[in-house]
């Protein structure tokens, strides 16, 4: 499928800004196959107060506004993403032309029923928890850092979100390997008969990969071919088809790493693009300023837009992948992201960041 003209318009409208904060990249799993450090701790109140200043910027100027939760498990720092999260909500009460929507990436262990409750009103109500097969088996790989199990701990709060009349949409992300794809009949049988009426709750078949944590060379993995006839597999399991959770079909994927208007925040107030590219140097693209204010590394910045250029729809797709593969581009020349100067410090007025906010005062 080609990338269509409406998909790259919306990556490039100055009006829709996507932000994914991570609230603390602490963890209280270890996750067999994770990539992450946790050595970043809660975001502190400088930066959080950085991160209302930013949004009071870009409010105004904004029709869409949405964030994504990540960590870490953002709910270990749940104040941090209360005190945003109410901030937010009473930006949309102040600007009524401000239509806002939030997710949530968590590994389910703090959602409970009080507090999906909470989020809930809060606006957000989308959720993608990860399972990895029924008790023993995810047991096994999805533990807590003291070793001990988890699995119980999230089933007892999925049962209770379902028996509630929250206004959510919970995506339970069932992670199989080569290894597992044959023990996960008693969790899709579980899944089948708890939520099989319950279209609130969507599955989505996903393969483990290799995403630079210690433990990769013990991965085992599909070829691209029998991921989707596994994926397949799989879904025809589901009591109700309905509920599968799939890409759109109809056209291309663009990452929203590869976005000009998607933007990453850490807790300690670095900027990037992309949540699984953490450690990596390409990935650092500069800071938010105490006044909300942005100081963007703009060439760093537009290597994760190099897809647009053509366009390339692997490099869309996942520009990390192909920043790995050492994917040729054409040189920049008259393309969305060029500009007349030439000292690399230059306002966000003529700058290329995309960002339309107004907010980036210059290149580091």
């Amino acid at each position: 499928m080609k990338v269509t003209f409406a998909q790259v318009a919306d990556s490039f409208d100055a009006q829709s800004l996507y932000l994914i904060i991570l609230p603390t990249e602490r963890c209280n799993f270890r996750c067999t196959y994770c990539y992450e450090r946790f050595d970043v701790g809660r975001m502190p109140p400088r930066i959080v107060n950085a991160v209302l200043a930013f949004l009071e910027r870009r409010a105004p100027n904004l029709r869409r506004l949405e964030i994504g939760w990540f960590g870490g498990e953002p709910l270990l720092a749940k104040s941090v993403v209360l005190k945003i999260s109410e901030h937010t909500s009473a930006l949309v009460t102040r600007y009524p032309g401000l239509t806002y929507a939030a997710n949530m990436t968590t590994n389910g262990y703090f959602l409970d029923r009080s507090t999906a409750d909470t989020l809930v009103k809060l606006g957000i109500n989308s959720y993608q928890i990860s399972l990895d097969g029924f008790q023993e088996v995810h047991d096994s790989t999805r533990r807590k850092a003291d070793s001990t199990g988890t699995f119980d701990r999230i089933w007892s709060n999925l049962l209770s979100i379902r028996n509630s009349d929250l206004n959510l949409r919970i995506t339970i992300r069932v992670h199989f390997t080569p290894d597992s794809i044959t023990q996960l009949d008693p969790l899709i049988a579980a899944l089948n008969e708890k939520f099989g009426v319950d279209e609130r709750f969507c599955i989505y078949f996903k393969d483990v990969g290799r995403l630079g944590g210690p433990n990769d060379d013990s991965i085992k993995l599909f070829s691209d071919e029998r991921v989707e006839e596994s994926r397949s597999y799989l879904i025809s399991k589901l009591a109700n088809p309905v509920q599968a959770g799939v890409l759109e079909a109809n056209e291309a994927y663009i990452c929203y790493a590869s976005k000009p208007n998607s933007l990453l925040i850490r807790p300690n107030g670095q900027l990037g693009k992309c949540t699984v590219a953490l450690y990596d140097e390409r990935n650092n693209l500069g800071t938010i300023n105490s006044d909300g204010s942005l100081s963007i590394h703009q060439e760093k910045l537009r290597s994760w837009m190099r897809g647009f250029i053509g366009p390339s729809e692997p490099e869309l797709s996942c520009p990390f992948s192909a920043m790995n593969r050492e994917v040729s581009v054409p040189p920049l020349r008259k393309d969305p992201f060029s500009s007349s100067s030439s000292s690399g410090h230059r306002s966000h007025e003529t700058a290329d960041c995309g960002l339309g906010c107004g907010s980036c005062v210059h290149s580091v």
